[in-house]
């Protein structure tokens, strides 16, 4: 990343997909954070900067930082979880940006506790949240319309646009887009034309394979 990528992040401020810290905090909230981003939709933490006051601090660094934070992602999240570590100079000072992927194999832990994105933190997951981590469409880049439409789907045996429409307080052409898309990405068939259109799960073996 540039000064200027990471000036454009500051400017957008925090959200689900961006965490801004001061410093860089304790071994268990590193944890928690790169868990509450593997749970969602992967994103950015980046440490040296004061979002607040959109000030330059910057952060002094251990020499085996990159390993450090390797090995908290390795050894203090289960499953363990990929992140990539990035250091930005700028007027002699170090910005660190760690890169976390959405994970694969939801729901991550660490201490045995579920965290997820909520806005611009990472809180411990519900029970019923955490159901809809572990459930086979997870990792599918789908939003939360969708995996709740999935189950929608294999519990009742089918949806419709309409039905959509209802449940999640959408338009006729997002409901069209979000359905489509379940489509392509081969989770769901669609039967019937236009307006009778029915979408019906597929085999849960064809959608993990």
């Amino acid at each position: 990343m540039t000064w200027e990528d990471i000036l454009r992040l500051l400017i957008q401020g925090e959200g689900p997909s961006v965490e801004f810290e001061k410093n860089v905090p304790s071994e268990d909230d590193i944890a928690r954070e790169l868990v509450g981003f593997s749970n969602a939709d992967g994103g950015k933490i980046i440490y040296g900067l004061d979002d607040k006051s959109k000030h330059l601090l910057g952060v002094a660094l251990r020499e085996d930082f990159d390993n450090w934070i390797k090995n908290i992602a390795k050894t203090h999240c289960q499953p363990p979880i990929n992140v990539t570590v990035e250091v930005v100079d700028r007027f002699e000072k170090k910005i660190v940006v760690l890169h976390v992927q959405e994970g694969e194999d939801k729901p991550y832990r660490t201490d045995d506790i579920c965290y997820i994105r909520d806005a611009n933190i990472s809180r411990p997951a519900e029970e019923q949240e955490v159901r809809a981590l572990a459930s086979p469409w997870s990792g599918k880049g789908l939003n939360k319309r969708q995996l709740r439409s999935m189950q929608i789907i294999t519990e009742h045996g089918s949806i419709t646009n309409r039905e959509y429409r209802e449940a999640f307080d959408v338009s006729h052409k997002t409901a069209h887009i979000e359905l489509t898309l379940l489509v392509n990405k081969n989770l769901v068939q669609s039967e019937g034309a236009g307006r009778s259109t029915r979408y019906t799960p597929l085999p849960i073996e064809a959608v993990v394979d």
